[in-house]
């Protein structure tokens, strides 16, 4: 870290982002679904430790660092997409009259869940799936053929993977919500 922040160091640059770009690009694709825009945020977090690299003292924890940028660049394009739906509806002119602020918010989040739900293991999906249409633990486990526990542990596998991948998408919402 000496050498990158004090003496602009490119070679032990190049050995920090070989260290961690993995674990980043892996962090970003689990919170937006693509790839690309993942390599784009990730790429984003080394520019932004490069150009600030004079403004801090990060000796002890550098992982913990850029995890942080990275959650606030994800967390940016999420803002900046929103503004970009939000302004592509206000060019537009036309909402229909049934569609509110508040539809529009819900699709976005809806979308977001169902996205989630895609990268849940197909098993563990389905049986979630059915739970959450009001099926018994009793009736998901004779329809799998599987035991009401291993029903169980699918649910709590679910909700554990949805509340990881939906935290920054609850917060998205937490920040559409109109101010009273």
């Amino acid at each position: 870290m000496t050498l990158i922040c004090e003496q602009d160091e490119e070679l032990a640059f190049r050995e920090l982002y070989r260290r961690h770009v993995r674990l980043l690009v892996h962090t970003a694709i689990r919170k937006t679904g693509r790839k690309a825009i993942a390599e784009d945020l990730v790429q984003e977090t080394f520019v932004k430790f490069w150009l600030g690299r004079h403004k801090f003292d990060i000796q002890k924890n550098i992982q913990a660092y850029l995890n942080g940028t990275l959650r606030h660049c994800i967390i940016n394009y999420y803002h900046q997409e929103q503004r970009k739906q939000i302004s592509t509806l206000e060019e537009d002119d036309f909402v229909p009259d049934n569609v509110t602020a508040e539809d529009l918010d819900f699709n976005t989040l809806n979308e977001f869940y169902e996205q989630s739900l895609l990268k849940l293991p197909e098993k563990c999906r389905e049986v979630f799936s059915l739970s959450r249409k009001g099926y018994s633990l009793k009736e998901i486990a004779g329809q799998m053929e599987i035991s009401e526990k291993t029903v169980e542990a699918h649910i709590s596998k679910a909700l554990k993977i949805l509340r990881v991948e939906m935290k920054d998408y609850i917060a998205l919402a937490v920040l559409m919500l109109p101010v009273i």
